[in-house]
C-alpha cells in the first residue's frame, strides 16, 4: 500500500505528544487482551469447579488493577491462601490467591460437610491441603485455556513462595491483578490472579507482528477503507483583486468591486495543493471541474 500523508497546520494547539514508551499507554493496550482471557476463564472455571464440588459455582470477573508488588501483597485480605506460579515458555512469575473463608467452605463442602466448619489454615490435614493444591491447579488450568488462542501457556505452581515485602527490586514491579468473585452455594468470596507487567512483553511483540500492514492484505484493505472515509476540507481561491489602501478605506455599503474569475484555480487541503480545476456551472450551481492532479 502506498503511504502518503497530508499534514495541515490548522488547529495545532490541540496536538500533544504521544509517548509510546509510557507505562500508562502500554498497560492500556494489554488490558483488552487480558479482559478477554478473564471472561473465558470465568466461563470455563464455573463448569470445572461445579464438576469438582458437585454444587453450583459462579465465577464473576470484576476488574483489573495495576499495582506495585508491595501494594498488592499488603492489600491481600486476611485470612487468605496465596501461591506463586510460573508460566512456560514465557519468563513469567505470577501469583494466585483466594479468600481463606471461602476456601475453607469449599474444602468442607467437598468432604461432605455443610461448609460451616470454621477453621484456620494450619488446622487443615495433609489430605485437605492436597485438595487446596488441586483447587489452585484447576483454576490455573482453566486460566491457561483462556490464553491458548493467543499464545502457548503452561502454568506450574512453585514449591514455595519467593516474592517478599522488603525487597526493593521486587516491590516496585508492576503487576496486573485480575479480580474475581466466586459464589459457592450462596457463599461469596474473592479470587485473584496477578501477572507481572514486565513479563507480558511478548504480547506487545505479537501485536506488532499481527498488525504488520505490509504482509496482511486484509488489514491493508480495512485500513484503506477507513482512510477513505475520513472527511477532508478542500479549499480554493476563486478570485483576488489588488486595491490601493485609500480606495479600500473609501468603500461603502453597496459599492461594487469588479473581479474576473480565473480560467483555472488550485484546490488545496490545508496548505497542500492537490488539483488544478476549472470553474464551471452545473444545474445552476457553481462547480469545480478537475483538470489535473498535482504530484506530491
Amino acid at each position: 500500500m502506498k503511504k502518503s500523508k497530508i499534514i495541515s497546520n490548522l488547529d495545532q494547539t490541540e496536538v500533544r505528544d504521544f509517548d509510546l514508551a509510557s507505562p500508562e499507554h502500554r498497560i492500556g493496550a494489554l488490558q483488552a487482551i487480558i479482559d478477554n482471557v478473564c471472561k473465558q476463564f470465568e466461563r470455563s472455571a464455573r463448569q470445572s469447579f461445579h464438576h469438582l464440588l458437585r454444587h453450583p459455582v459462579e465465577f464473576s470477573f470484576d476488574q483489573q488493577d495495576t499495582l506495585k508488588l508491595q501494594d498488592y501483597l499488603q492489600q491481600l485480605k486476611k485470612p487468605c491462601l496465596y501461591r506463586e506460579f510460573t508460566v512456560s515458555p514465557h519468563d513469567l512469575h505470577g501469583t494466585v490467591s483466594i479468600d481463606g473463608e471461602l476456601l475453607f467452605f469449599m474444602v468442607d463442602l467437598f468432604f461432605g460437610g455443610n461448609g460451616n466448619n470454621i477453621r484456620r489454615n494450619n488446622d487443615m490435614s495433609d489430605t485437605e491441603l492436597r485438595l487446596v493444591e488441586r483447587f489452585f491447579n484447576l483454576a490455573l488450568e482453566q486460566f491457561a485455556h483462556g490464553w491458548h488462542s493467543i499464545t502457548s501457556w503452561h502454568n506450574h505452581l512453585t514449591e514455595k513462595n519467593t516474592l517478599r515485602l522488603g525487597n526493593p527490586m521486587q516491590n516496585n514491579q508492576l503487576y496486573q491483578v485480575c479480580r474475581f468473585t466466586i459464589d459457592v452455594c450462596g457463599h461469596k468470596g474473592w479470587f485473584e490472579i496477578a501477572l507481572p507487567f514486565a513479563g507480558l512483553d511478548f504480547l506487545r511483540d505479537q501485536q506488532c507482528k499481527a498488525a504488520d500492514i505490509e504482509t496482511d492484505p486484509e488489514l491493508q484493505a480495512k485500513i484503506q477503507t477507513k482512510i477513505c472515509q475520513t472527511p477532508m476540507r478542500l479549499t480554493t481561491t476563486l478570485c483576488e483583486r489588488s486595491l490601493a489602501l485609500g480606495k479600500v478605506m473609501d468603500l461603502k455599503t453597496g459599492d461594487i468591486i469588479p473581479v474576473e474569475l480565473p480560467s483555472e484555480v488550485t484546490v488545496r487541503a490545508g496548505k497542500t495543493s492537490l488539483f488544478t480545476a476549472r470553474i464551471a456551472e452545473h444545474n445552476a450551481s457553481l462547480v469545480l471541474q478537475i483538470q489535473s492532479i498535482i504530484k506530491q
